[in-house]
């Protein structure tokens, strides 16, 4: 932008300008602070001392460092992640895949069931019945057990890597915050 141009008046000869003359005004009192008396709870003057503590610390740390030492353990944070992630959805095949298993398992036994109470009789079948109902039932509930224990085991897998690398990260800035 161009300033714009500033034009000087001449002064007129014999005559000075005026000066304008101002009167001191009088700054005004500052209220005297009115100390405040020691806190009632100790508990928040621990934490203000730790805060205070904690920036001191935080002040000291080499910046220089402390990126690169960042980036890294972000970087280990998304592997681990991955790794989660990855064990989950393998864990997650593993349920789909023997559900499907147990599925096709199922069918073939109530093939079975069909003709053998085709070539034994209505009568004969109808004893059998309990017998039948009961096997199934243990054979649901055994089946059943399987995929929660594939299910806990690889959501396990998969809480344990996060757990590491969540402690990793909590020593790490204890660390830091001993130097």
């Amino acid at each position: 932008m161009n300033p714009r141009p500033t034009t000087k008046r001449k002064a007129t000869p014999g005559k000075t300008p005026a000066k304008k003359t101002t009167a001191a005004k009088p700054k005004p009192k500052r209220a005297a602070r009115a100390r405040r008396p020691p806190a009632a709870e100790p508990a928040a003057a621990t934490d203000a001392e730790s805060l205070r503590e904690l920036v001191a610390r935080l002040g000291n740390i080499e910046m220089a460092g402390l990126a690169g030492r960042l980036v890294q353990g972000w970087r280990k944070d998304l592997q681990v992640i991955a790794q989660a992630s990855q064990r989950s959805y393998e864990g997650l095949q593993a349920v789909v895949a023997r559900q499907t298993a147990q599925i096709k398992e199922a069918a073939g036994e109530l093939q079975t069931v069909g003709r053998v109470m085709g070539t034994i009789g209505a009568k004969q079948s109808m004893r059998n019945l309990d017998d039948l109902a009961l096997a199934s039932l243990k054979l649901a509930l055994a089946d059943i057990r399987e995929l929660a224990e594939l299910t806990a085991s690889s959501q396990r897998e998969a809480y344990e890597l996060m757990h590491r690398r969540v402690t990793e990260n909590i020593d790490d800035v204890q660390q830091l915050l001993r130097r």
